[in-house]
């Protein structure tokens, strides 16, 4: 909180060169210390709170979604298209674990909150889309050379998710009500007849 104090501005002008100019001295002092400078401008957002942070995020989300337009058009130019072919297979593995953990947790979370089950599971299938934050991971990994390999692999899991995750939300809802009304085999049936 001291540090969104000291900086905190009622221009926004003011506000934004300061912060931007504090990102970039992280960045600097990640770049001689060999570390990330993604990693330094998040630990200046970490840091940020209270209404700097909220100035900040009115300021900068137009930059935010442009840098992150610009951000993955740099891993796409990076990869070749031919790379992702023989990594789908682990795609599809790694695709399948983390849709089911998604679900999974998704569903739960619902549950904790009082969530019917066809609120369950569509909140359970909107997750399974979110995958986003794999292609950040991925580009750093590619981008410092640690992991040349890893930029096809996330790419393809990404989509891959990106294509299965919009249809499960979307089948959500049916096939919850199909469950919901299947009878239940361990009650007997009543009829209205009488006997």
């Amino acid at each position: 909180m001291g540090l969104s104090r000291m900086i905190f501005s009622r221009s926004d002008e003011a506000l934004l060169l300061t912060i931007l100019g504090i990102t970039l001295l992280m960045a600097g002092l990640a770049e001689l210390f060999q570390v990330s400078a993604a990693v330094a401008a998040l630990l200046v957002g970490i840091m940020l709170s209270g209404p700097a942070a909220d100035g900040a995020r009115a300021l900068l989300s137009p930059l935010r979604d442009l840098f992150a337009a610009i951000f993955f058009a740099f891993v796409g130019f990076n990869l070749d298209p031919s790379e992702i072919p023989p990594v789908l297979g682990t795609a599809v593995v790694l695709g399948i674990v983390t849709a089911g953990t998604k679900f999974a947790t998704g569903w739960w979370s619902a549950g904790r909150s009082g969530i019917g089950p066809k609120g369950r599971a569509r909140a359970a299938a909107t997750l399974i889309a979110r995958g986003e934050f794999s292609i950040a991971v991925a580009g750093l990994a590619v981008a410092s050379e640690i992991e040349p390999d890893l930029g096809p692999l996330a790419v393809g899991y990404v989509f891959l998710l990106a294509v299965v995750g919009p249809i499960a939300a979307r089948l959500s809802e049916p096939i919850a009500d199909r469950f919901l009304k299947a009878p239940d085999l361990g009650t007997p049936q009543t009829t209205d007849e009488p006997a």
